[in-house]
Formats: structure tokens, sequence, C-alpha cells
């Protein structure tokens, strides 16, 4: 594997972004996003990808000069695509067990602008060793490089807030530093904690069957290839100016610098991950395995579009013809040849997430429309029979979901 000689120098360019996490969604997303830009010529740099648990890719990397390939499979307008590219935005990796005093040193490159950060929901805390490590480089640069330019700290985490909550954490913890009330100002003059969202579906490696006619047309070994669907977005909250300047990687409907995220977020919570958990539990008793098998099914797939177009959309603040595009998305995501999403993984934790994803819905589209949600209201009943617990639902809805529950304990979904 080796870098093709007409494109960016890359080796030329200085290291600007310190990732934690060495993971398929950060190759996917970040990785893609700044080798993009240097494509493009706009000379966004390098990261540095610090592994941050025992087991990893770092060693990987290192032996593949920080390449890999990105594969990108899904539709495009309704075609089916493939794409591959070899990405050449990371320089190095390095270990944090056993090279912290590297990652500080990378750290204080007056040419960093930007930490990234993927530790997963069970790393995000503040008992948690992340937290401390991040606090550990701040503390660093405030010493060392007190004029230095502003540093952004953007965590992906799926965590809401995810920016304020691990500036949160920093706060606390700077307290115990030696010179905590200065190094506590500089924090707020020096740093810039960005919330972000990410949405990428990244199965990560191919299937073992498939590597070989795949390395054979790439023309070379790869252990690192990453798929991943086609769609990706990255949106980072924070001043727009300041962020392409210190991280030029902005590309419409890719990567998005806004001064509020909330519209993203409720995008993708409602439209995405609230469809997701409304028919769970329905595609689970009917034995439908996957939600492209759902989509293709005939009275699933419609039922699954009535859902989404007549009952989710109107019960949203989202303008009505950017919900509808993006819900169309949704749906040829949904409907990737190349994707087995189960629903029984999307049914963990099926609960908590019908309280925060779809029930809010329901009484806002009573509200506006005057009538129950028929369809959502099946979905209520499929849940209760599917996790044999009742739902707090009342008026026309909860009259309409003991109706379908019937229904359901009568004929079956």
């Amino acid at each position: 594997m080796r870098w093709p000689a007409d494109a960016y120098r890359r080796h030329e360019l200085p290291e600007r972004v310190l990732q934690f996490g060495t993971g398929m969604l950060l190759r996917a997303l970040v990785a893609d996003a700044v080798d993009v830009a240097n494509r493009a010529g706009a000379s966004a740099g390098r990261i540095v990808v610090v592994q941050s648990t025992p087991r990893g890719n770092a060693d990987t990397l290192n032996a593949q000069d920080g390449l890999f390939t990105l594969v990108e499979r899904g539709l495009e307008n309704g075609k089916r695509i493939e794409r591959t590219r070899l990405i050449g935005a990371i320089s190095r990796a390095l270990q944090a067990d056993t090279a912290w005093d590297a990652v500080r040193d990378t750290a204080l490159a007056p040419e960093m602008r930007a930490i990234v950060s993927n530790v997963t929901e069970a790393g995000f805390r503040i008992d948690s060793r992340f937290p401390a490590r991040l606090t550990d480089l701040l503390y660093a640069r405030f010493e060392r490089l007190p004029e230095g330019p502003p540093l952004f700290v953007i965590p992906t985490e799926l965590v809401p807030d995810n920016g304020p909550k691990l500036a949160a954490m920093v706060d606390e913890l700077a307290a115990t530093e030696p010179r905590a009330a200065d190094f506590r100002r500089w924090l707020k003059s020096g740093v810039r904690f960005c919330s972000s969202l990410v949405d990428r579906i990244t199965t990560g490696a191919p299937p073992e069957a498939e590597r070989p006619a795949l390395e054979a047309r790439l023309g070379y070994a790869d252990a690192l290839i990453t798929v991943a669907e086609p769609y990706a977005l990255w949106a980072i909250e924070g001043h727009p100016e300041e962020l392409r300047r210190a991280l030029p990687i902005e590309a419409p409907d890719r990567v998005v610098f806004a001064r509020d995220i909330g519209f993203y977020e409720e995008r993708k919570l409602r439209l995405l991950n609230a469809t997701h958990t409304a028919l769970a539990p329905l595609a689970l008793l009917v034995g439908i395995r996957t939600v492209r098998e759902a989509l293709e099914h005939p009275r699933f797939g419609a039922f699954l579009r009535r859902l989404l177009f007549d009952e989710i959309i109107p019960a949203t603040d989202l303008p009505a013809e950017g919900a509808t595009q993006f819900a169309r998305a949704v749906v040829e995501r949904f409907r990737n040849p190349w994707l087995d999403h189960e629903w029984r993984v999307i049914a963990t934790n099926q609960d908590a997430k019908m309280q925060i994803r779809v029930l809010p819905l329901i009484p806002v589209f009573e509200q506006r429309r005057g009538r129950a949600p028929e369809t959502l209201a099946r979905a209520c009943a499929a849940h209760i029979a599917w996790r044999k617990q009742p739902l707090e639902l009342g008026g026309r809805t909860g009259e309409a979901v003991t109706r379908w529950s019937a229904v359901i304990a009568r004929e079956g979904v």
C-alpha cells in the first residue's frame, strides 16, 4: 500500500488534530473529512490517533503508515454505488498507556488545533480515565503555551450536550491542579468545548470471504479496510468562523459548523432514531430480521412510510420541506443492500428509547391534527405486546392503543 504520488503531500502537512479513539467510526468520519479537505487544497493537516485502551489499532495504523481504505457502499438517488478511496489523513498512532509523554508533547505543538474524542459513553464519565487525561494535556498546554491559539475540544460520543458536559468534567478535575484558579480562567479563554453530532453507519471490516477479491481489485492488502454507508454527517457547535480558521473541513451536508446544532440533533432523533424505535417491536413480532427486509416487505414498507411521513414529521417543529428531504434519505439508507441492520440490535434498551424518542411525539400530533396518530398507536400496541409492559398513554391515542392491542391479542400482528 503506497500513497499516490499525484495526491496531496501528506507528510508535509502539520499535525493539527489529536484524536482519542482508533475505531472505525472516527476513521470513516473524522479521517475522511480531513482527507477530503486536504484533497481540495484546504490544508486541514493530519491526525495523531491515541489508543486509549489496551486493545486497539495503533500498531496496525503505524505499520500501514497511517493509511487505510474507505469503502462506501449503499444507495445514492436510488442507484447502488461502491466507491473506494485511500485515506491519508492520519500521520501516526500513539498508545496512551505506554507513550503518554509523546501524547502530551503532541498536544503542546503550536500547530495543534483540535482534540477529538470517541471513548464511548462508558468512558465519558468523570471517574473514567479520559477526562483526567484530557485535563492533564490541557494543563500542560496552559503552562507551556498559554498564549497559543485556541484549542477546540470536540467530543463525538452519543451523549446530549457532550461539549458542555466534558467541559464541566474538566473544570471539576482542574480544581486539583497546582494553579487551579489560573488554569480554570485559561480554560474559559483558551479552550473551546464544542458539542458535536455524528451520523454514519459504519460496518467496519468487510466479510472475510469478500476480502481477497476486494484486495485484488485494490491491488494491495489492507488490514484496516473500513466499510461505511455513503451518507455522513458531522455537525459541530461553535463559532463558525473560528472553526473554519482552526479546522477547515466544512463540507455541504457532511461537515457542518453551526452556533446551535439542536436542529440536526432533533432531526436525527425524531426522523431516524424514533422511526427505528417505534417499529422494532412490530418487526420482531412479525418475524422480520433486518431494516432492509422491512422496507422490502409490501405491507411493512408502506407502514414505515406512513409512520415517518404522515405522523412523525407533522409532530416535529422541523421545516416541512427539509424534513421530508431528510426522511427520503433515511428511507434510502434503510434500503442499503449491503447493510444488515437487525431489529433485535435496534431494540436494545427499548423501553428507555421509547420514552425519549417516540412518546413525546404523540400529544403534539394529537394537538395539531385533532386525532390519534393511528400508525404510532399500532406501533405502541406492538411495543406493549412485545415487552409485556404497559405504556402510560391517555386521550385519543390511549383509546387507539387499547383498540389495536385487542386486535393484536385476537388476530396477531
